[in-house]
Order: C-alpha cells, then structure tokens, then sequence
C-alpha cells in the first residue's frame, strides 16, 4: 500500500466526521461524548514486522491523510488491557511503512510510552515509565523529520520521544487500539487535535 492510494477497508463508516477512515479491521467504536472515542480491540491485533518471528498486519485504526507538514495529538487511556502489549495510541502509515507511539503495558505489569517503528521491518524501543494507563500522545511531521512526544498531563510540557526520518508526501495518521497477546482490550481518546502546523524541536 502507498499513501497515496489511500487506506484498504475505507468503505467502512467512521465514527468521526469528515475524512477518517478505518485502517485494518474495523474495532468496536463507541464515542460517549462528542469530544471522546472508544476503540476496542479484538483478539490478536496488532500491527509488526519482524520475520521469522511475528508478522501481522491487522491494527483496528481511524484514520485521516495528511498531505504536508502536520501534528497530531490525543489524551490516551488504556482502560481494559490486562496483559502485556495491550496499548493505544498515535499510528502514522507511510508507503514505506509505519510507525507507533503507544501507552502499552510492560512485561512486569507496568505502563510505558513505546514506540514500534516498521520501515520495513519492527524496530521498537521502551520509553518513559508511566505512573498509570494513560498520557497525553503527539506526533508530528516538518519535512521529513518526524518526532513523538508524550505529556502526562494537560499542564506540563511536552517531552521527546523518539525522532526519525519519512518520506514527504501525503500519509495517513490516527489513533489505534491494539490487543496482540490477549482477548481484547478498550482504549479511550479525548481531546484530539490535529492540524497542518509541526511542533518544533522539543529535544
């Protein structure tokens, strides 16, 4: 898939208006409040590259193109997710692949901001400990310098995750709930915001 074609399964209704789409397998999408949305994830879903070892492309995921430069960003709640790689969060697909910034549980049970970035192949990496199951995500594109930032409150600033280079040109971007190891998980958005203005260099 290039970003340029578009995302596969867009024929299915989207919970937000406008031009979001689904990526992947269409999740259960409950929004409560205008101003929030419930994904939840099925068994097995997850979005990684890794041959010999794990290769599945099967992330429920809304999402919308961008054409430029842009930031997106939502509050991120993990409100089910009892086993490890249970995560929400931000997914930006590329035709040469893709990257995740996620609030996932650990191995020993704790919460961390992790990202996954697939270009072709999973190169993840742990991040921050977070004191529960929920941050503040954003990603961001100016050129072709991209950038991940986490918060873990409205009030404070944002922090650097994790930088790297995608091609210019037109991709996809939105939020995912994923469930690889587990019969399922809900994760809970609030405030996304997007916009065609980057956020500079936090570093």
């Amino acid at each position: 898939m290039t970003a340029a074609q578009g995302p596969p399964r867009a024929e299915h209704a989207a919970p937000f208006p406008g031009a979001w789409y689904w990526l992947g397998p269409p999740a259960g999408a409950v929004r409560p409040v205008p101003e929030e949305l419930r994904l939840t994830a099925g068994a097995g879903t997850d979005l990684y590259a890794m041959p010999a070892v794990r290769e599945i492309d099967a992330l429920p995921a809304l999402v919308r193109q961008f054409d430029g430069d842009f930031r997106l960003s939502a509050g991120v709640v993990v409100e089910d997710g009892a086993r490890f790689a249970d995560a929400g969060g931000l997914v930006v697909r590329t035709g040469a692949g893709w990257v995740k910034l996620c609030v996932e549980r650990t191995v020993a049970g704790s919460w961390a901001v992790v990202t996954v970035a697939s270009l072709p192949y999973s190169d993840e990496a742990m991040g921050p400990a977070l004191p529960g199951p929920r941050a503040d995500l954003l990603v961001t594109r100016e050129g072709r310098r991209f950038a991940g930032l986490f918060r873990t409150s409205r009030d404070a600033d944002w922090r650097f995750v994790r930088t790297l280079c995608l091609p210019e040109g037109p991709l996809w971007a939105g939020v995912f709930a994923q469930a690889p190891l587990s019969a399922g998980a809900i994760v809970r958005f609030h405030d996304l915001a997007c916009g065609p203005e980057p956020l500079r260099d936090r570093r």
